[in-house]
């Protein structure tokens, strides 16, 4: 049983090694492929005999069908790139493996190219500031043992990503994920804003004005459906989603540690029993919405908003079904035997988790399936006494509780 556990560790490890490694390598070749056309640019403009002559010159050494999916999966992959380095490097934290130190470099590497001027960071050196890599920054800086990166003097400074996510406050008390004119408040960003100011101890206004961080927690209250759930949007805009389910009441249990959060018992009630319903019957998987198919990165934002309402994300108790939940187990929600069984499916024999089984795997599901697998491993071991293989991770900032500050 230990060999497969250790076999289990290493084979995960393994795959997020070797794609934060690919990654890597592919964005060296797309760099080169930069400076090559670059300088096809500035070359006199030739005939079409010479074009077609001399085409194969515009292609990298060695550049073949493999290499050339690769670059698409980088070029495709921008948006969240800084995302999906934490993905790798907080998966890795998960399983009890360092990152080597070479992978270390190139990721703080990495990270500074993607800071912007105006104290955010963008998902990748060619795109703008976005308050989603904004906080994934901040957290592989954290996780890779580099905080003094964020103080006074560092190339980090955190004064100047606080001041960055301020600025992305809208006057309702949401926040937008970008300077733009056409952002609008959306929970992700809620989140997002309000964990990277949690992470660099600045939730708290510096003018000390209560009333902004109130105006927030209403925004964020409007945006529970009738149906219990919560959308990314208020007063019904958006249906009701499990990963904005989590946004919100990971918010409002940040903003709870200013004695902010006020959660009604009757929406308390509508939201367990949409979560519950949540767990697809014959797959024993858990889905995002109604009417969909499992997906094993739900095992994360379905069991975190659980683990956050056992949490007391509330007041005081009156008696009610709703207010008891704090003293039900994660069994009591769901078929944890079921959950299991659908998360090793989703499991690959070389490492890595796919979002359904039968799939390939990929960082974000891996990450997440792992970060769902280890809340239940941890609520489970209570009840069970058995050890958990998995890093403890905390509901509220996704990350091993070992480096939460």
């Amino acid at each position: 049983m230990a060999a497969d556990l250790s076999d289990t560790v290493e084979s995960h490890a393994t795959y997020l090694t070797s794609f934060l490694s690919s990654g890597f390598a592919a964005l060296k070749h797309l760099e080169q492929l930069d400076r090559k056309d670059a300088a096809e640019d500035d070359r006199p403009e030739a005939s079409d005999a010479d074009e077609q002559a001399q085409g194969k010159r515009h292609l990298l050494p060695g550049l073949g069908s493999e290499k050339a999916g690769k670059l698409l999966a980088a070029c495709v992959a921008e948006p969240s790139l800084l995302s999906a380095v934490y993905w790798v490097v907080c998966g890795h934290a998960l399983v009890g493996k360092a990152l080597p130190a070479e992978l270390q470099g190139r990721t703080l590497e990495f990270i500074l190219s993607c800071r912007c001027q105006s104290g955010g960071f963008s998902p990748h050196p060619n795109h703008p500031a976005h308050i989603l890599p904004t906080l994934s920054a901040v957290q592989l800086l954290i996780l890779l043992g580099r905080r003094d990166m964020l103080e006074v003097g560092g190339p980090c400074r955190a004064e100047e990503i606080i001041s960055y996510v301020r600025s992305l406050r809208l006057p309702d008390g949401s926040f937008r994920g970008r300077t733009a004119v056409a952002s609008e408040g959306d929970c992700r960003f809620v989140y997002a804003a309000l964990c990277t100011l949690s992470l660099l101890s600045a939730l708290a206004d510096p003018d000390g004005d209560s009333q902004l961080l109130d105006e927030t927690v209403a925004w964020l209250l409007r945006c529970q459906n009738l149906d219990g759930g919560f959308g990314c949007r208020p007063d019904g805009e958006c249906e009701s989603h499990a990963g904005h389910t989590f946004c919100s009441l990971a918010s409002l249990r940040l903003a709870d540690e200013s004695g902010k959060l006020s959660l009604p018992p009757r929406n308390r009630s509508r939201l367990v029993r949409w979560l519950c319903d949540r767990q697809c019957g014959t797959a024993g998987g858990l889905n995002g919405r109604p009417g969909k198919a499992p997906d094993v990165c739900y095992t994360w934002w379905t069991l975190a908003s659980v683990e956050l309402l056992r949490g007391r994300c509330g007041k005081a108790s009156t008696g009610t079904a709703a207010d008891l939940v704090d003293e039900l187990d994660m069994a009591d929600f769901f078929d944890l035997s079921d959950l299991r069984g659908f998360i090793a499916k989703c499991m690959c024999s070389a490492g890595g988790v796919a979002a359904h089984p039968g799939d390939d795997p990929d960082p974000f599901h891996t990450f997440f399936g792992l970060a769902g697998l280890s809340l239940l491993d941890h609520a489970d071991s209570s009840r069970t006494g058995a050890k958990p293989w998995l890093a403890s991770i905390s509901p509220v900032l996704a990350m091993p509780v070992r480096y939460v500050p």
